[in-house]
C-alpha cells in the first residue's frame, strides 16, 4: 500500500466542541434506551399487579379471641371476650352439669383456650373445642345455676378492642331450668357467619328486645363404639403416701393429689362398664415401689398407670407430662425426677438399692422390647387425647426415664405427672375437682385409643 494510501486512512480529527456534543447524544440515547426497556419491564407486568388477589388488608381478618375476663358484684358476673372485630354468636345453658355455652365462628386464640378460675364466684373455669360443623365452643363450667341477664356485643368505637359481653346472675334451679330452652344471639349461627352484629337500637341493653327465644337442641356427643371383647384390668397408681408425702408446697402434698385423682380415675373407668380397675392405695398409707410393680403382676393387669405431681426449682414451669420406662433419662430435668421418685423408699426405711437382684431381674425381662413399644404407643395416645381435652402440657410432653415403679416386665406403664406442685396457681388447681375430673376424662380417652389399637394389631 502506498503511504499516501495509508495517511488516507489515518483518523480525521474532530473539534473538542464536536467532541462534546457527540458524547452528550450518545449519554441521552443510552438513557433513553434504559428508560425503554424499564417501561416494557413495567408494560409487562402490570397486568399482573392489576389482576392479582386484592390487598391483605381487604379480605376479612380471622375472629381472635385476646383475653377473657370476669367481673363479679354480689351475686351477678360480667364475663368480657376481648375480640379483634364484631361477630356473631350463640349463648345457652345446659344442666347436669351446670354450663354456659358460648358458640361463635371460627377463632384464633391469642389467650389460654381453657383455664380455671380461682378468683370468681360463679365461674369454675373454661374449655374449648370445635364442633363438627367447624364453629368453635366454648364451655363456661359455673358452681350454682345461673340465669343470663344479657349477650351484647361493644364495638370498639373509640377503644382498642371490640368486646363481647355476657352478664349471668345466681338464680334457682327453677330460674336456670326456665331458660334451658333460650338461646341468646344468632341460633342459626354458621362457621362462616359474618361479623358484622350491628350494635343494639336502642343501647346496649335494648340487645334483649333482639333475642332469639326459640329451643336449641345441644349437640350431643356420639356415643362410644368401643366394645371391648373383655373387661379389662387397669391398675391405677397413687404416687406416695403414708410417711411419703411426695412433693410439697403452699401447703399442698402430692401424696393427697394423687389419690385423689386415682379414685376419680377410678370411678370414671368403672362407670364405663369395660375395665376392672385395682388401685395400689385407697387410703393414706406407703408402699414400697416394688410392692406396687408386683400388685399390677399378681393381677394380671393389662395397664399401669401411676399418677404423681412434679417439683421443680423453676415457678413458673406448669403442664403435664407423660413417662415411659428408659434405662437412660431423656433428659436432666427427667433424671432428677426419677432418681426422687426411686429414692422415695428411703421415707419407710427401704433402701432400694438392696433390692438390685429383683431390679436386675426385672430389667432383664424388659428386655422384651414388646411391651415398652406398647408402652410408648399409650402414651402418644394419652398425648393426643390431653390435647383434645386441653390439659396442658409441658413441651416434649413424653419424656423417659428409670421409673422403678414402671418396671413390670409383662404389664404396659405409664406415669403421669399431672402438673407442678411447685407452681402456686398450678398447686391449686390441681387440688381441684373439675381438674381431677377433666384429665381423667382425658386419660380414658386415652385408655380407650389404646386398647382399641391393641384389638386393631390383634387381628389376623
Amino acid at each position: 500500500m502506498d503511504h499516501r494510501d495509508y495517511q488516507a486512512l489515518k483518523p480525521v480529527a474532530i473539534p473538542a466542541y464536536t467532541q462534546t456534543v457527540l458524547k452528550k447524544w450518545i449519554r441521552n440515547l443510552v438513557r433513553k434506551s434504559y428508560l425503554f426497556f424499564v417501561s416494557l419491564i413495567i408494560l409487562v407486568l402490570l397486568p399482573v399487579s392489576i389482576y392479582a388477589a386484592p390487598p391483605s388488608k381487604e379480605t376479612p381478618a380471622k375472629l381472635q379471641i385476646q383475653n377473657i375476663r370476669y367481673g363479679s358484684a354480689v351475686d351477678k358476673t360480667r364475663i368480657v371476650l376481648d375480640l379483634n372485630q364484631k361477630t356473631d354468636f350463640r349463648a345457652f345453658l345446659l344442666d347436669k352439669p351446670y354450663r354456659l355455652i358460648l358458640d361463635l365462628p371460627p377463632v384464633e386464640w391469642n389467650t389460654f383456650q381453657s383455664r380455671f378460675i380461682n378468683d370468681n364466684h360463679t365461674v369454675k373455669s373454661y374449655r374449648s373445642g370445635i364442633l363438627d360443623d367447624g364453629l368453635t365452643r366454648i364451655i363456661f363450667d359455673v358452681k350454682d345455676p345461673v340465669t343470663i341477664n344479657n349477650v351484647f356485643i361493644v364495638p370498639k368505637a373509640g377503644m382498642t378492642k371490640d368486646r363481647l359481653v355476657i352478664d349471668v346472675e345466681k338464680s334457682s334451679v327453677n330460674a336456670f331450668n326456665g331458660q334451658l330452652s333460650r338461646v341468646f344471639g344468632n341460633r342459626d349461627l354458621t362457621a362462616g357467619a359474618s361479623a358484622t352484629t350491628p350494635p343494639p337500637r336502642h343501647g346496649y341493653a335494648a340487645v334483649q328486645n333482639d333475642l332469639v327465644r326459640e329451643s336449641v337442641k345441644p349437640v350431643k356427643p356420639a356415643p362410644s363404639l368401643f366394645k371391648p371383647p373383655k373387661m379389662y384390668t387397669v391398675v391405677v397408681d397413687a404416687g406416695h403416701g403414708g410417711q411419703d408425702p411426695g412433693a410439697q408446697a403452699f401447703g399442698f402434698s402430692e401424696k393427697n393429689i394423687t389419690l385423689a385423682v386415682a379414685r376419680e380415675l377410678r370411678r370414671q373407668l368403672e362407670e364405663t362398664g369395660h375395665y376392672k380397675v385395682v388401685l395400689t392405695r385407697d387410703s393414706d398409707v406407703y408402699i414400697k415401689l416394688h410392692d406396687r410393680v408386683d400388685i399390677s403382676r399378681n393381677v394380671k393387669a393389662d395397664l399401669f398407670v401411676s399418677i404423681h405431681a412434679d417439683k421443680i426449682n423453676r415457678t413458673n414451669v406448669t403442664g403435664a407430662s407423660i413417662y415411659t420406662l428408659s434405662e437412660t433419662a431423656s433428659d436432666a430435668e427427667t433424671a432428677l425426677l426419677a432418681d426422687s421418685e426411686n429414692n422415695a423408699g428411703f421415707v419407710a426405711g427401704v433402701d432400694l438399692s438392696q433390692e438390685s437382684q429383683d431390679v436386675a431381674d426385672i430389667l432383664l425381662d424388659l428386655a422384651m422390647r414388646e411391651k415398652m413399644n406398647e408402652s410408648n404407643m399409650f402414651a402418644r395416645l394419652l398425648t393426643h387425647a390431653f390435647i383434645r381435652k386441653n390439659v396442658q402440657l409441658l413441651p416434649n410432653s413424653h419424656r423417659s426415664a428409670g421409673f422403678a415403679v414402671l418396671k413390670a416386665p409383662d404389664v404396659p406403664s405409664v406415669l403421669i405427672e399431672t402438673g407442678f406442685i411447685s407452681n402456686q396457681n398450678e398447686a391449686k388447681l390441681l387440688t381441684s375437682g373439675q381438674f381431677q375430673r377433666n384429665i381423667s376424662s382425658a386419660v380414658i380417652e386415652g385408655i380407650d385409643a389404646y386398647f382399641r389399637k391393641i384389638q386393631a394389631l390383634q387381628k389376623p
